[in-house]
């Protein structure tokens, strides 16, 4: 895990981070305390890295500092053009990243894609009255559980594919990857992974996991930050990225904010990965405690309604038929009510007074309190032993249009 806090207003934008990273997506990573995460690429933008800490061995800032020696003194029209540079370099950059190293982690990562359904699917067979006719049945249906999450995001959407593998056709990667894939099938599931259905579903499975923007893999996050030559104020462009695959880095955008310009914030305040203090500390309230509240709302609604019932002289058969009906409506609804009520109490009392001061900070104000906020949840690793791999010092780097990008705090 890792504890990083990006706060933006019209003057500048402050990236704060812990030091600790995880290297290495497989079973054994290892955790320092001792990572560089925040890594200037120019003169006004610069990236923030959490989660992954490194691709094929390579530590995000050995890449930036390869992408700084090409790229350094170059101007980017805006923040976006700059992210764009950054994965072109990345992009077929066999130097960084030889294609057998490529190869060997991509064979991983589908070996473990293949033991992870067989294990899901063992689960599902042993599930009480789960009704599977064999072992084949219920690993069918695992791999279709997959599958539909591949295809579909979390409202049942279909995914569009990702643009960067708009060259990667069906046929080119099976061309790549066609016999490793054969003898990964092989070796998890012998006789019946040949049958032609069932090799073409996981063919296409092992497909999926690439070109579509669900990760199942090791990913980190990506966080671009700063000013082009085009931008008035502070802009962040956040990816997510993770394996390579025929030489392209796999990514997906996931959102780009301005402030101050149009209907854009004035101020904005962003999280990336462990968070429960600094959330506690915007919100009012402690993410945990909070979803408990929700709970003990509903069942404190429910144990009203029964006793209003019996005080009201219904029977247990009458009162339950009610219970039911209004369970699936009116007390759901109550909840509701309380979490939009919760919500815009925290939006009011701690968010919008917290935001107004922020609008209004310098840029040294701003990198303080990202600062500080960082350090509530390395205090919380600390003081409960709870959290792994979050801690060390916390580096904070300010980048203006006055000052470009300045170093306000840096491990020694």
């Amino acid at each position: 895990m890792t504890s990083e806090v990006m706060i933006m207003n019209r003057q500048a934008v402050a990236l704060a981070a812990d030091s600790a990273v995880t290297y290495g997506g497989g079973p054994d990573p290892v955790v320092t305390l001792e990572a560089e995460k925040i890594l200037p690429l120019n003169g006004s933008v610069a990236l923030m890295v959490y989660s992954r800490g490194d691709v094929l061995g390579r530590s995000w800032s050995q890449i930036a500092h390869a992408f700084r020696q090409q790229h350094g003194s170059a101007e980017f029209e805006s923040v976006a053009e700059c992210a764009k540079a950054f994965f072109a370099f990345v992009d077929g950059n066999r130097k960084l990243f030889p294609e057998r190293e490529e190869r060997e982690e991509f064979e991983e990562l589908m070996r473990a894609a293949f033991l992870t359904l067989m294990n899901h699917a063992r689960a599902m067979a042993s599930y009480p009255g789960a009704g599977y006719e064999d072992d084949a049945a219920a690993f069918e249906a695992a791999l279709e559980l997959y599958r539909s999450h591949l295809a579909n995001d979390e409202s049942g959407r279909p995914r569009a594919d990702l643009e960067v593998f708009g060259h990667l056709t069906r046929e080119r990667f099976y061309e790549l990857y066609g016999a490793m894939l054969d003898q990964l099938i092989a070796d998890a599931l012998g006789a019946f992974g040949q049958e032609e259905a069932m090799r073409a579903r996981l063919f296409d499975f092992a497909y999926m996991i690439v070109t579509k923007p669900a990760f199942l893999e090791p990913y980190a996050g990506l966080v671009f930050a700063g000013l082009g030559t085009a931008d008035i104020f502070p802009v962040y462009v956040h990816h997510y990225a993770s394996i390579l695959v025929d030489g392209v880095m796999k990514r997906a955008h996931d959102e780009t904010t301005a402030v101050g310009v149009d209907d854009g914030p004035n101020a904005f305040v962003r999280t990336f990965a462990q968070a429960d203090m600094t959330h506690a500390f915007l919100r009012g309230i402690h993410p945990l405690m909070f979803d408990m509240m929700i709970s003990m709302n509903l069942i404190t609604n429910e144990a009203a309604a029964e006793t209003a019932l019996r005080e009201a002289g219904l029977d247990d058969s009458k009162a339950g038929e009610v219970m039911e009906r209004i369970g699936q409506s009116a007390l759901p609804a109550l909840t509701g009510h309380f979490i939009k009520a919760s919500h815009q109490v925290s939006q009011e009392e701690f968010i919008n007074p917290f935001i107004q001061v922020v609008s209004a900070s310098g840029k040294r104000q701003i990198a303080e309190t990202s600062k500080a906020l960082v350090e509530l949840n390395i205090l919380k690793s600390s003081l409960h032993m709870t959290q792994t791999g979050v801690g060390g010092d916390v580096d904070v780097v300010m980048i203006s249009q006055t000052g470009g990008v300045e170093w306000y705090a840096r491990k020694a």
